[in-house]
């Protein structure tokens, strides 16, 4: 169960395909909201935009948890 590969990525902490992919969708995506004509589009964009930054944010947050637990079990074995 789960997502195995965000557990991948949380695991080996290797986010360097995510973050190019990331970037270059990004950038796409702000070219399209200045250039859009449509409001739609530009809306939209924005929104995907906005979902992307969660999206790491969410990795953020995974990570600092990652941390904390391991941090918590060091503690444990020293006792």
């Amino acid at each position: 169960m789960g997502y195995p590969r965000v557990e991948q990525l949380i695991d080996t902490e290797d986010f360097v395909d995510v973050n190019e992919a990331f970037e270059v969708a990004y950038a796409e995506l702000g070219t399209l909201v200045s250039k859009s004509r449509s409001i739609k589009k530009g809306k939209d964009a924005k929104k995907a935009m906005k979902a992307m930054e969660l999206t790491m944010d969410l990795f953020r947050d995974l990570l600092e948890i990652k941390y904390q637990l391991q941090a918590m079990q060091e503690e444990q074995q020293k006792k």
